[in-house]
């Protein structure tokens, strides 16, 4: 919780915000701007098992704790027979391809902040109309609870969906087109209770001295609270004391009715607004005055009051003392009555000790302890442009500026922002932007603008873009290659088509066409290998991209040697393909028209050895194609020849044939006549013999 201080506006309490923490459990406070916390004051964080909480103090510090070349010729390393052809699967390593979001957005506070017990409700939108019965709503509230939901159509072609939350929590919003969950799904919306915020006794106080009185917080939920003594004129602190309770004070200046105001997320708080009597005190009274006495800018005149009725300006005594030990000289002088003004310069980032003594009593408090910063030191790198419906980070690293308060808000606090703690006074910020818009960064730190401000984070909603990629995953090299690119609705488009080659070149790609009409892109490969194509809309990247293009060469693809081969006896030829890319590789070998059993023996980095046993004494076809392109020599020949110490029988028949029709196979290299030949056939128990 963090309330800092403003002498003319009053206190501001931010109670961790569920829109723009990092993580927001059912009892943080909080704002819509991020208040992240320095390095140096870590005492009052609070941490759960799956969030991490910013506990911010009024006086403006914030305290934080650190927070495939594979082969498919065979599916294994063994030699596999294949009936007619071999087809071969060459590949690099598995490519995943990004699959493209929906195109919904969610809007509305029934995804962000609301009251209990109040109608909760959100809008999910689509570029084109979308019907109730294609929106699946579930939303579960503390304890896992199922809350009941209401969804109808609009007449803008939207689909408005109301609940109505009855406890202080968190609530999970799942939303889902079909089965499929939308971007940013499930949402988180925090339900608070402002009549919870429970107020202790406030005491009526003296001139000078503090008026001191608790807050408890924690049943109300998340949220930002608001203190205003006088309408912002007094200026209010507030302790965290642990467990959403926190004591907050205020120093009266003047003999009047003061009153203290609160506000919980814009709703009035339980007894607000309260009256303060304030009276003179007896006696001398001494007080320090002003946010010097606690923090202040280095390199820069700073001042605080001393208030003091009947001294003199002798009388007051004040030391200094740097961070480095050293003393820091100041100016002393009058600047009202019984006010003394001490006012000083110093250019050392860290904490001050500050001693105050009176006629040489020292005044209550003291010694002070004062926290240097410097927000010139302030570090913003990695702000990006961005993407309707996916997050946006950038870094910021105060680890050299000192202890503060460092304020984030994005388009005036209209967008939440979260915030990871990396530790060392760095954190990494994020937001999701649901419009298509230039959205402003910006960074105060104890109030003053971070130099560079504000930072300006470019959105584009890439939904409006589709590719057609999928034809691409295998193209040749050396040909033509192109894709279309359609974008919905008018208005202007800057498309940029970027193609990487493997060598790490980028390849010329023409682009033409029109936003009415579609894009088409082409490029030529020159490579073998993954390329991949990125597709940019208005700076940022276009879902499905970056995509990868697998590039191959059929030409690359060598043969062996053919041997002569003969009847009954194995031969053997390789294939090498390890420089064709990635692709199919099919082999078939074929004699008069019949197609021939085959092997394939994998030897490794996309080398083959192919093997088949030739049973006929003629020419044999070799058919080798990658990616149904022949391979250069193609069809190969192998010339078989007889043995001429063998007979070789062969034909279809001898496997299987049809009862009640002639059968026929082939006798081949009998040195004699037809009639030295005898064939027996056996079946059923009969035997049949002849002579041809």
């Amino acid at each position: 919780m963090g309330l800092p201080p403003d002498g003319r506006r009053g206190g501001r309490s931010d109670l961790p915000p569920p829109t723009t923490t990092t993580t927001t459990t059912e009892h943080s406070l909080t704002t819509r701007r991020d208040h992240i916390p320095a390095a140096e004051d870590l005492a009052h964080t609070v941490r759960d098992d799956a969030h991490t909480r910013r506990d911010l103090t009024h006086t403006g510090r914030d305290h934080i704790q650190s927070m495939e070349s594979t082969t498919y010729l065979s599916s294994s390393t063994t030699s596999v027979d294949v009936v007619d052809a071999v087809s071969h699967r060459l590949r690099s390593s598995p490519t995943q391809h990004t699959v493209d979001p929906s195109r919904v957005s969610v809007s509305g506070p029934g995804v962000r902040l609301v009251s209990v017990s109040s109608q909760a409700e959100f809008t999910v939108s689509t570029p084109q109309p979308l019907r109730q019965e294609e929106v699946n709503v579930r939303i579960t509230g503390p304890g896992k609870r199922v809350v009941p939901v209401a969804t109808q159509d609009t007449s803008g072609g939207d689909v408005m969906a109301a609940f109505t939350p009855q406890d202080v929590g968190e609530y999970l919003v799942d939303v889902r087109v079909g089965d499929t969950r939308v971007p940013g799904s499930p949402f988180r919306c925090y339900v608070y209770n402002a009549q919870e915020i429970r107020v202790g006794t406030i005491p009526n106080g003296i001139v000078g001295r503090p008026v001191e009185f608790e807050i408890d917080g924690s049943s109300a939920g998340s949220g930002n609270l608001e203190i205003l003594v006088n309408g912002g004129h007094v200026t209010s602190y507030v302790r965290n004391l642990g467990h959403q309770r926190f004591l907050a004070s205020f120093v009266p200046h003047s003999a009047i009715r003061h009153t203290v105001e609160m506000r919980f997320n814009g709703e009035k708080v339980p007894g607000s607004p309260w009256s303060v009597e304030v009276m003179e005190g007896s006696g001398a009274r001494v007080a320090v005055l002003g946010d010097s006495i606690k923090h202040f800018p280095a390199g820069q005149l700073s001042a605080f009051d001393i208030s003091a009725a009947n001294v003199s300006k002798e009388d007051i005594q004040v030391h200094i003392v740097s961070p480095a030990k050293r003393p820091v000289s100041y100016q002393l002088s009058e600047s009202g009555e019984n006010v003394y003004r001490v006012a000083f310069v110093t250019t050392e980032v860290g904490s001050y000790v500050v001693d105050v003594a009176v006629a040489g009593q020292k005044v209550q408090g003291s010694p002070f302890i004062a926290k240097a910063y410097d927000a010139g030191l302030i570090r913003v790198s990695d702000v990006p442009n961005g993407v309707v419906g996916q997050p946006c980070q950038f870094r910021v690293d105060a680890s050299q500026a000192g202890e503060g308060q460092l304020e984030i808000s994005i388009n005036d606090g209209e967008v939440p922002n979260h915030v990871q703690v990396l530790g060392g006074g760095r954190c990494l910020v994020s937001f999701t932007p649901d419009t298509a818009k230039i959205h402003t960064i910006d960074i105060k730190f104890n109030g003053e603008t971070v130099r560079g401000c504000p930072f300006v984070c470019r959105v584009a909603d890439t939904s409006r873009v589709s590719l057609t990629l999928r034809h691409l995953e295998l193209i040749p090299v050396g040909q033509p290659a192109a894709f279309n690119i359609s974008v919905d609705g008018g208005g202007s488009a800057e498309l940029t088509v970027t193609v990487r080659t493997p060598s790490h070149t980028t390849l010329p790609v023409r682009v033409s066409g029109s936003v009415r009409a579609g894009f088409i892109a082409e490029f030529k490969p020159v490579e073998v290998g993954a390329h991949t194509i990125i597709v940019n809309y208005n700076e940022s990247a276009v879902s499905g991209t970056p995509f990868t293009c697998k590039v191959y060469d059929a030409s690359k693809v060598g043969v062996s040697h053919l041997p002569r081969g003969a009847i009954g006896k194995s031969l053997q030829f390789v294939v090498d393909a390890s420089e064709a890319g990635e692709g199919n590789l099919e082999i078939s070998i074929s004699a008069a028209g019949r197609n021939i059993p085959t092997q394939v023996h994998p030897q490794g980095s996309a080398r083959f050895a192919v093997s088949f046993v030739p049973l006929e004494a003629i020419d044999h076809s070799i058919n080798i194609s990658f990616n149904k392109e022949p391979v250069q020599g193609s069809p190969f020949v192998a010339k078989v020849q007889a043995d001429p110490n063998r007979i070789v029988v062969s034909g279809q028949s001898l496997a299987a044939t049809a009862v009640g029709k002639t059968s026929f196979f082939t006798i081949s290299n009998v040195t004699g006549s037809v009639e030295d030949v005898e064939v027996s056939v056996e079946g059923r128990g009969r035997k049949h013999q002849r002579a041809y």
